[in-house]
């Protein structure tokens, strides 16, 4: 009798972004694409996680500490008002429900205590669950340095430690001196990279391609500047290209992102596109 392979699951940061943060229905939808198999990531997508989600919230979090934001609501406002993008703004919604659903009142300088606590615990449980429930694939490609620094928060003083960590991974400067990246794309995959280059060369620009095209483009001037260009931000722009590189070849690539679409099949990496949550 014949036994059933069990497949191995790499996630990309658009997966496992909604299986932290997504809704409930939306959530079991992906574990149900899964199949209880086991589920993979790598420190780069880890990184990837904590620049796009908890430094942003760390960020709220501080806001509210200060003393010229007496409540809640003033500090929402604030953010609102001085940051535009959907992506800043999808934080101050999250972070809302969040301290809605412990019955906070925005308006209350009493509850201002109360929200900093119910926050510092939502950022802590996000960090804790993206170390355990995931498997890390057991190697360290890129030796991002952002991906090396711990967040480590006392209970007694969570706020020291959301500091340390923070001004830490914002040091773009020292990690710079740390990472490895360089060696990674232009000593391990320059080939590949090219190939990246010549074939968004080819195709046409739409909603499809663009994504794909940015990244390539960036990877041009890396072949054409070299280690030089290197840097936090320059990994992320092209960090779709790093993590299919990075991607185990014996496990599937799972991934909500057009650019893998192109990305994958250049390099033979097996992937699967799933349904975004707006979609679904």
């Amino acid at each position: 009798m014949g036994t059933t392979s069990i497949q191995k699951h790499f996630l990309d940061t658009s997966v496992v972004r909604p299986l932290l943060l997504g809704t409930d229905s939306y959530k079991q939808y992906l574990k149900s694409q899964f199949k209880d198999e086991p589920c993979y990531i790598s420190r780069f997508v880890q990184m990837e996680i904590k620049r796009s989600f908890l430094i942003n919230i760390m960020s709220f979090y501080f806001m509210i500490r200060l003393n010229t934001m007496p409540t809640v609501s003033d500090a929402l406002k604030y953010w609102s008002n001085k940051f535009k993008t959907s992506e800043l703004k999808a934080i101050i919604q999250l972070a809302a429900v969040i301290l809605r659903w412990r019955d906070i009142d925005f308006n209350s300088t009493a509850d201002k205590p109360k929200a900093l606590r119910e926050l510092g615990r939502y950022i802590k449980r996000i960090e804790c669950k993206l170390r355990r429930y995931f498997k890390d694939i057991g190697r360290d490609s890129t030796r991002c340095a952002r991906a090396a620094i711990p967040l480590k928060a006392d209970p007694s003083d969570i706020a020291t430690g959301f500091k340390n960590f923070f001004e830490a991974f914002n040091d773009e400067e020292t990690c710079k001196t740390k990472c490895r990246i360089d060696r990674f794309l232009l000593e391990r995959y320059p080939s590949e990279i090219r190939k990246y280059v010549l074939y968004a060369d080819e195709q046409p620009t739409n909603n499809d391609t663009k994504g794909f095209k940015k990244i390539s483009e960036k990877l041009k001037g890396l072949l054409e500047k070299g280690t030089k260009l290197c840097s936090c931000r320059l990994c992320e722009s092209i960090g779709d290209a790093v993590i299919a590189l990075d991607s185990p070849r014996n496990m599937i690539l799972e991934h909500i992102d057009k650019a893998f679409d192109y990305l994958c099949p250049i390099i033979k990496q097996p992937h699967k596109k799933h349904r975004p949550e707006i979609s679904f």
